[in-house]
């Protein structure tokens, strides 16, 4: 029988699977019905009911540690490198003894998390580890908060050292995902024992699209239980499940289309190469489209291309590059003087 989520377990689930983690303790721009939720996570009720919907969802329950629950997927999370970076990260701020305490200043000079880490992962430079930790911490589970501090221009250079404000949440968080990688073996066993429609529901969560092409079985999949899957997404209050002849992805209602200039090349790009040109050739062809959509401004080709593989409009092979099932469905509206930048991404 479908688990019926509550107000409260949607607004908790909806941040496991924005953020990976959701803290007991409420972060001081949560809203009150954020902080009401949070407060609801001590409810027995609450916690089965949460439990009990991911678990038919996706195969997996939340990692609970003192209310402070630990969600972790995605393809990124078992690579060696990002699993390092990720476990030394951990390490390195628990043992910061400034905080140690309950103090209200909890922030720590960048540099120093860095160097810790890097101590521990010499494989990277400092340059590529910062990177990681800020995907990590700063972007997905929002544990760091970039902070500079305030500083009064005179004749003399200053050099501004960065912080990152770490969560009052930090340290149960942490130790719930340490407890997620001591389990890590068995979890790699139970992945073989997901049902199909879990496996389908945990690519619909962790990639752009499911393409019947890359992936005919779990296509049929969805396809065979389309109304079954659409059905538990929407208990979520946030997604419809759209299914066209060769993809399928689910449409996020908290999502804000893009504004940015180089996501609407990329779109025009990825709609005008045809069946695909040779990878030689997408420089030049970024160009004109940049110069015909969008002439009064300069589009970095580089940022172009980011945008084609984030958005996955488009894959390159064997010095190819051929548009992807989902190009055509996007809109590259250019503005007018009127209007704000072009909601690129729907």
């Amino acid at each position: 029988m479908a688990t019926h989520l509550h107000g409260d377990e949607q607004i908790i689930i909806n941040r496991l699977l924005d953020q990976s983690v959701c803290g007991a303790l409420p972060e001081s721009s949560d809203s009150q019905a954020i902080s009401t939720a949070l407060s609801a996570i001590k409810k027995t009720a609450v916690q089965q009911r949460i439990n009990h919907y991911l678990k038919d969802l996706l195969g997996i329950a939340p990692e609970n540690y003192q209310e402070n629950l630990v969600l972790l997927l995605g393809a990124e999370l078992v690579e060696p490198e990002t699993v390092h970076v990720l476990l030394a990260t951990l390490k390195a701020v628990l043992n910061i003894p400034e905080l140690q305490g309950n103090q209200d200043d909890r922030a720590v000079a960048t540099q120093t998390i860095i160097q810790r880490v890097h101590s521990e992962v010499v494989e990277l430079d400092e340059k590529e580890i910062r990177k990681l930790i800020s995907q990590l911490f700063v972007e997905r589970f929002k544990l760091f908060v970039p902070d500079l501090p305030e500083y009064t221009l005179n004749d003399q250079e200053q050099e501004v050292e960065d912080y990152w404000d770490i969560s009052p949440n930090f340290n149960l968080i942490a130790q719930s995902m340490i407890n997620v990688f001591i389990r890590q073996e068995t979890a790699v066993k139970n992945r073989a024992e997901l049902t199909e429609v879990q496996q389908v529901n945990q690519a619909l969560l962790t990639r752009r699209y499911l393409s019947r092409l890359e992936m005919p079985q779990l296509f049929a999949t969805l396809m065979a239980h389309k109304k079954e899957i659409a059905t538990a997404w929407a208990e979520l209050n946030r997604y419809d499940l759209e299914c066209g002849d060769d993809y399928a992805l689910l449409l996020d209602h908290n999502r804000r289309p893009s504004q940015a200039k180089p996501t609407v090349v990329a779109i025009a790009v990825a709609q005008d190469i045809g069946v695909g040109i040779p990878e030689r050739e997408l420089t030049d062809r970024i160009k004109l489209v940049a110069a015909r959509l969008l002439p009064d401004f300069a589009i970095s080709t580089s940022s172009v291309k980011e945008a084609l593989r984030e958005f996955s409009l488009v894959t390159f092979e064997n010095e190819f590059v051929s548009p992807t099932p989902i190009a055509q469905r996007f809109a590259a509206v250019v503005p007018t003087t009127k209007e704000r930048e072009p909601d690129a991404i729907k």
